[in-house]
């Protein structure tokens, strides 16, 4: 399975094992004759330990780094200068998020679309194979107090058959919206078999939410089109979508705006309300 980085955060140098045992040594304290770690101190850890010590090291979306504001709204402009050239395609938007590393704009679907889950740590899994038959742009796995979520996440195009006239959904949505519904009834019957593709891409044991299917846990949203695309009537849409099917429906100017709430919030690092 394909992970986001250059660098394989399975692997530590000699160093980061070195700063890895001393920050474990300092956030530790004896009771009796247990040793307690404090994990709300993993903050403290080098990034690549935050990485290894994560269920999916290359697939870990490091909160941290939305505090490097300068840089993180540098690269909020490439992505908003990318979709508003008129010849930006769905395939150009990923080419730009997987050149310059700009997975914190896919993850801030998860705040902008109100998931409670998330915030305590997220997953970022692209070109998702779902059997031999299809594949999700994007997959997103947080966790909460509840335990881990899944988020299929459907990109297309940006600038073409985003709507109608009266509103209505064009070919661009109505295309992505029956493609998650060929993902779910695939689901129902073969999520076991992703069980196996998981543990790929880690090393350590996996929660019971990768082995047992609950359709409760699994969402699906769909990007496509412009603010300007979108009329009341779109919005109806959008809305009733989500009541009857639980399909999330976003345009790529939402995805900015996610993106820069993630990097002015108050607290960093919570991608849910």
């Amino acid at each position: 399975m394909a992970g986001l980085y250059n660098r394989d955060y399975f692997k530590l140098t000699k160093d980061e094992e070195v700063e890895k045992e001393v920050v474990t040594k300092r956030n530790s304290k004896k009771l009796g004759k247990l040793e307690v770690y404090n994990s709300s101190m993993n903050f403290e850890y080098p990034k690549a330990v935050r990485h290894y010590k994560s269920l999916f090291p290359n697939n870990y979306m490091d909160f941290l780094d939305l505090y490097e504001y300068e840089e993180m709204n540098t690269l909020n402009k490439l992505y908003l200068e990318e979709i508003n050239k008129n010849t930006a395609t769905e395939l150009s938007i990923k080419s730009l998020i997987v050149e310059n590393k700009l997975y914190h704009v896919i993850g801030s679907i998860l705040k902008g679309g109100q998931f409670y889950f998330g915030h305590h740590n997220l997953y970022i899994f692209p070109e998702f194979q779902l059997g031999s038959l299809y594949r999700a742009d994007y997959l997103l796995v947080g966790l909460a107090s509840g335990g881990y979520q899944f988020v299929f996440v459907e990109m297309e195009h940006p600038n073409k058959n985003i709507t109608l006239a009266d509103g209505n959904y064009g070919e661009a949505f109505r295309k992505g919206i029956n493609q998650i519904n060929d993902w779910k009834v695939w689901l129902d019957s073969n999520f076991s078999s992703l069980t196996d593709v998981f543990k790929k891409s880690t090393n350590k044991s996996l929660p019971e939410e990768f082995y047992k299917y609950d359709s409760s846990r699994f969402h699906f949203a769909v990007v496509a089109g412009r603010r300007k695309n979108f009329s009341e009537r779109t919005y109806w849409l959008k809305r009733n979508e989500e009541k009857k099917t639980g399909i999330r429906i976003f345009h790529y100017d939402n995805l900015y705006d996610y993106s820069m709430d993630l990097i002015t919030q108050k607290e960093h690092g919570y991608l849910s309300y």
